[in-house]
């Protein structure tokens, strides 16, 4: 195997999405709105609009809208945006903080499970193989750190980078060089791994190859001329990189 190191992304790539993500959101933007003291009559629709900013439509999370490519930072802005609409006056960072902390309280209320049932077993083939593993996520680290225990893989990544305030996030492409800079991995060597624009940009930042998996015809059909390689599901990865 040619591919020394490989960079996944979390959520959609390692993780399913939406069975964790869509009730993490709900909670956790309940609980925001709790501590503001937000009247319980406009609760239910600030919360539809904040999940529908976010690219949320008929349970279905948008590859391309900020829950599934964005920061915490760019979460709470567009959450006080609404806010302010409704004639409230909180700044950004003040939301961004106690949304960061919901979603970190209410990680329980989200399903984790692997987006494809051989996950683990394609992971271990590939550490079998030397090739070093890394996760960049815009999660949080206790978020992430959750979700990977749950599974079972944390082990297997060499690297995992959060948006913890240290790293600069996707699609800034530091956490892809200072990857390759422990892996001593050259850029034909290293590939990432990931389901929506956002990490395309950010490998073709780091000027290195990306896969991208995409289940539905839409997010195919969106990614196919971005990326270097589309697969339906993670099952086709370790055939592709052989």
């Amino acid at each position: 195997m040619k591919i020394k190191a490989i960079i996944f992304d979390k959520d959609g790539t390692l993780i399913s999405f939406d069975s964790f993500w869509l009730k993490v959101s709900e909670k956790a933007i309940e609980e925001v709105l709790h501590k503001l003291e937000i009247s319980e009559k406009i609760k239910n629709g600030i919360t539809e609009k904040v999940l529908s900013a976010y690219g949320v439509k008929d349970g279905i999370t948008d590859i391309d809208g900020v829950l599934s490519k964005g920061t915490y930072a760019q979460m709470g802005e567009i959450f006080n945006d609404i806010l302010n609409k409704y004639g409230f006056n909180f700044t950004d960072n003040e939301v961004t903080k106690l949304l960061h902390q919901a979603y970190d309280n209410n990680a329980d209320a989200g399903i984790i499970a692997p987006n494809s049932p051989d996950l683990r077993e394609i992971l271990i083939k590939l550490t079998e193989n030397n090739v070093k593993l890394a996760v960049v996520t815009t999660d949080n680290e206790h978020v992430t750190k959750k979700c990977l225990e749950k599974l079972g893989i944390e082990k297997y990544f060499t690297k995992i980078y959060t948006d913890n305030g240290i790293y600069p996030t996707k699609p800034d492409p530091f956490c892809a060089l200072d990857f390759m800079k422990v892996t001593g991995a050259e850029k034909d060597e290293i590939i990432m791994v990931g389901d929506t624009e956002t990490d395309v940009k950010f490998a073709r930042n780091a000027d290195i190859k990306v896969i991208c998996i995409a289940k539905n015809e839409k997010n195919r059909a969106r990614l196919l001329p971005l990326a270097d390689a589309v697969v339906s599901n993670f099952s086709e990865l370790y055939s592709i990189l052989n």
